[in-house]
This record gives C-alpha cells, structure tokens and sequence, in this order.
C-alpha cells in the first residue's frame, strides 16, 4: 500500500518496530519515523495496519502514539481488522483531540495491495470520508462507503465468512473426493469449470437481500416459487455427501450444517439467532 503511493510520487512517511519491514520502503525513497507520534507530526494522514486491537491502542493513543503528536495528521484511517469496542474507543479519543478517525477494512490479499486493486469497505460520516478518499484510491480499485462508523470493520468481517466458508467447504468436499478415489487435480478442473458456468456464488451475491422472502413483494414472491425445488435438491445432494462421507468414515459438519441451513438460505424461513 506504502509503494503505490511512493509509485504515484507521493511523499510517503512509515514507522514499525520491524525494521527490516520499513528498509524496503525507505530504499524506494519513504522517510522512516521513529515513532507513530514522528510519523504524524510529518504527514496529513496516518494509515494504520497493524495486527491486533492491542496495537491500534498503542499506536493511536499510546505515549508516542499518532494522538501524540503537535500538529501534523489530522486524518487517521484504521485499515486492522479489530472489535467494534476497540474502534469506538480509538474513535472518541481521536475526537477528543481534534482529529478525524474513519474504518476501512481492505480486501484483496498481497496481489491486491501490490497492484493498487483492493476493495476498499469504508466506514465513517459521508463527508468525513470525502478528505480520505484520495489516499484510499491509489491503493484501492474499489473504494465503497458502506455505512457509518464501524460498517467497514463489519462488511469486512463478512467478507471474511464468505472466504473462509467457502474453504471449509471446499475442503469436506475435496476431502471426501481424495478418500473415494478420485484425483484432486482433475477434480478442481471439474469444479472450476462448472462454477464458471454455474456462476452460482456469484448469482447469489447478487440477491437484493437474505432476510425471508416476503409473500407481499414480487421479487420476494419468485423466490418463493423457487425455494420448495431448490431447498430439495440442495437436500437431497447434501444428504448424498453426507452419507457418502460416513461410509469413508468421514465427519462432514459443513455439509450438515450447509442441509440445516437450506431453506433459511433460500428464502424459506428466517435463519437461526442466539
């Protein structure tokens, strides 16, 4: 994120108690602060990626923290993924100093980063983040307000359940396609191919919503329709997987909890709470 800005010719300040995570950065022309209070007293805005809520307390509002500083960054940007309590403590203190505080959660993994394409989920007041906006397109391709203070952190936290689902899924799946016989890498040119032309995450994605359906809207009433086929045939191949994994003395708790979930998932009934 540092070396697009420094790509696009951008003065470019860095901390982290790393030093060899800033020498790269300092030898393509970033300056290297001392500490995050230096660091703010030298820029306008002051990104931070860091690794837990811990660190984001101490490098906004520790001693040498960027709420440290005399003058310098007005703006901060938390890019961590961290608890909403945790943000909202930053947040108050930062106003309590003057200073502007906003959420971005960032996906898009190095490859992203590296080309200036990350998704960009920001959180924060809609004039607040128009100051902001700027930094985040030089390193996000897809920069998105998606709601106040926190709906960054949120949406990225969602996103995450999608990736990390889908590996959990993906990986009962391959693991029952090992322990029957059939070769993996065969079986994911299986599956890529069909998902391109299934397109089926992608098509769900693209609902107006995942609450349950309501009989009184049109659109609500198509799904409706196509739930009863859907929801069985979601069943009936679950079921199929499942029972093929008892008899290679596999356990399959996505499966089972992918054939519970069915008709939440398609409109045919709310989905469990606590």
């Amino acid at each position: 994120m540092a070396q697009c800005a420094l790509n696009e010719g951008h003065g470019v300040v860095v901390f982290d108690v790393d030093q060899a995570a800033t020498s790269a950065l300092a030898e393509r022309g970033a300056e290297v602060a001392e500490s995050p209070r230096l660091l703010a007293e030298r820029c306008e805005i002051a990104a931070v990626v860091v690794l837990n809520d811990e660190q984001v307390r101490e490098v906004v509002c520790g001693e040498s923290g960027l709420l440290a500083a005399e003058g310098g960054a007005d703006r901060i940007v938390i890019h961590s993924t961290i608890q909403l309590p945790t943000l909202t403590e930053v947040e108050a203190s930062a106003r309590s100093a003057g200073r502007i505080l906003i959420d971005a959660g960032v996906s898009g993994s190095v490859a992203g980063a590296v080309e200036g394409e990350l998704a960009v989920m920001v959180g924060g007041e809609e004039e607040a983040i128009l100051g902001f906006r700027p930094l985040l397109e030089i390193y996000g391709g897809l920069v998105v307000r998606v709601g106040g203070l926190g709906a960054g952190m949120k949406a990225k936290v969602a996103r995450n359940l999608i990736s990390f689902g889908q590996c959990a899924a993906a990986y009962e799946g391959m693991r029952v396609a090992e322990e029957a016989g059939v070769d993996l890498a065969s079986f994911a040119r299986i599956v890529r191919h069909s998902e391109n032309l299934s397109g089926m995450v992608d098509g769900y994605l693209s609902m107006p919503t995942v609450r349950p359906a309501d009989s009184d809207s049109k659109s609500d009433r198509q799904r409706l329709a196509e739930a009863p086929y859907i929801v069985s045939m979601a069943e009936k191949d679950l079921t199929a997987a499942i029972e093929l994994g008892r008899a290679l003395g596999l356990d399959l708790p996505v499966a089972s909890a992918a054939r519970d979930e069915a008709p939440a998932t398609w409109g045919g009934e709310p989905g469990p709470k606590v």
